[in-house]
């Protein structure tokens, strides 16, 4: 349940709010409803790089692969998929490290 939480209130925050939004998002639900320090690291870390990588998917598909090559080069990357990847991750790890602050300060407390 806290995945699809995260998953869809992070979606809809994404298009008023800007990028670290993803920190608060699991951080919140982490702390609102807490299960254990593991699965809050990874629901968080899941959560947040499906929706990156689902998101960089769909700009990679519509831009027909242009506007991630493109980026990746600047980058060093050959191919914008793995520039897909590596942000999916980037942003994996704010959401995992986020939902576990947020289970640690529930239990703190």
């Amino acid at each position: 349940m806290n995945f699809l939480l995260i998953l869809l209130v992070s979606a809809l925050f994404q298009f008023f709010a800007p990028w670290w939004v993803i920190a608060i998002v699991p951080f919140v639900i982490s702390l609102w409803r807490p299960t254990s320090s593991p699965h809050s690291f990874w629901i968080g870390f899941l959560a947040i790089a499906l929706l990156w990588l689902a998101y960089g998917f769909y700009l990679h598909f519509v831009s027909g692969g242009a506007m991630s090559d493109r980026i990746a080069e600047i980058f060093s990357f050959k191919k914008g998929i793995l520039l897909l990847i590596v942000t999916a991750v980037v942003g994996g790890l704010v959401g995992g490290m986020s939902g576990l602050s947020g289970y640690l300060a529930r239990k703190m407390a």
